[in-house]
């Protein structure tokens, strides 16, 4: 199990330089909470697909990302922009949580495979999760310009429940 975790952590760490590098004006790190993810996921047997899919969704993200600074997009168009590239990018199989990082919520989410901080010049940092399902609760402001989410889910108010696709 020991090597396991060090050769996940050796990929994310490197996911992350590897994009840092290409795309200075974007950060995502991924989350402490994901190589847990993806390491309860190696000992089910699937710690390739966690693998290729933390990676994947790191690369392409910071592309989307990148783009959407690069038109000048407001901030409404830039969430909207990390939200549905993260659903298309994760095969339209997980659900997508983007919310401001610094909000005030409680989020309750299973099986995740992507957690990360991201953030870009003049644009508040935002906590970008993929997962199968759980409930988030958003304490602070809503709309488009501090979160945003895609997937199978039923909303109260500020109150979501995701389920699996």
């Amino acid at each position: 199990m020991r090597s396991i975790r060090k050769q996940l952590t050796a990929v994310l760490i490197g996911a992350a330089a590897v994009t840092g590098l290409v795309l200075p004006a974007t950060t995502a790190v991924a989350a402490p909470a994901t190589t847990a993810s993806v390491a309860a996921s190696a000992a089910k047997g699937v710690k390739v697909e966690a693998i290729n899919t933390t990676l994947k969704l790191t690369t392409q993200l910071n592309r989307i990302i990148t783009n959407a600074v690069d038109r000048h997009e407001n901030r409404e168009g830039y969430v909207k922009s990390i939200v549905l590239g993260a659903f298309y990018e994760a095969g339209q199989r997980y659900n997508v949580l983007v919310i401001k990082y610094r909000h005030k919520y409680t989020a309750n989410l299973q099986n995740v495979v992507y957690d990360a901080k991201v953030s870009a010049d003049g644009y508040p940092a935002f906590r970008v999760v993929v997962f199968s399902s759980g409930q988030v609760v958003n304490n602070s402001d809503g709309g488009w310009e501090n979160w945003g989410f895609k997937g199978w889910f039923d909303r109260n108010g500020n109150t979501v429940t995701f389920r699996q696709s």
